[in-house]
Order: structure tokens, then sequence, then C-alpha cells
């Protein structure tokens, strides 16, 4: 089957899953299994970071990722960890809107994250439409 993510989604699944220190069985497979994907695109990224923002921004925001080649346990592994990075997305936008939160406000970026969160919450409920 396949399946699309915009490749900012694709960013903050795979740095999700590489930054937990004991990933289940099921997130650790998606790094496996799309791991030279990955690789390419973060090589990429980082070049185009350092020369070209406009194409970085671009290719964040307006591009996509597809795998041509997925399971049903990779979309549901993949919804899993959206739903994870949605829960931390959570905490750290209660966090900024709590008044009594000594954290800096910063009224821009709690409005990248909810705008994240609800693209999120999109690709999650598309991962678990899928069968």
């Amino acid at each position: 089957m396949e399946l699309r993510f915009t490749v900012w989604q694709f960013v903050r699944l795979m740095v999700h899953i590489e930054e937990r220190t004991d990933p289940p069985k099921s997130l650790a497979t998606l790094l496996t299994a799309w791991g030279d994907i990955w690789q390419s695109l973060d090589a990429d990224l980082a070049d185009l970071a350092e020369r070209d923002f406009d194409a970085y921004s671009e290719l964040m925001m307006d591009q996509e990722v597809v795998i041509d080649d997925a399971t049903l346990d990779q979309a549901h592994a993949a919804q899993q960890a959206v739903e994870e990075i949605m829960a931390i997305m959570d905490r750290t936008i209660k966090s900024e809107e709590d008044p009594a939160s000594k954290s800096e406000r910063d009224p821009e970026h709690l409005q990248s994250l909810k705008f994240e969160r609800r693209e999120l919450r999109q690709l999650a409920r598309k991962l678990g439409r899928i069968e």
C-alpha cells in the first residue's frame, strides 16, 4: 500500500523514533524499513538548511515522502508514533498556555505547534482508517 507524508511529518515521525532510547519493536521496524529514505532525506535537508533556506522550507512544507510498499503493520506503527508525538505536543501547548508557566511566551511558536498538532491529528486519523 502507499503511504504519503508531508516531509515535515515524516521528519517528526523519524526523529521521534530515533530519540527513543528503547523503542517498541513496531517503531524500530519503521526505522529499519524506511531508514534509507530517512537518511537520504535528512542529508538533503541538512545540505539545504546550510545553503538555500527557501528550498529547505519548500521541501519541508510542500513536498511529500511516498512509501510505495508500506504494510498494514507499518501504517499502524506510524499511527502509534504520531499519537505519541501529539501527546507530547499537547503537554507543550498546555504548558505554554498556562498563565502560571514560567516559560517565555512565544505566540508564533504556540501557533506553529497548534498548526502541526492539527495536521498530525488528520494524519493519525488517515493512518487509523487503513485496513
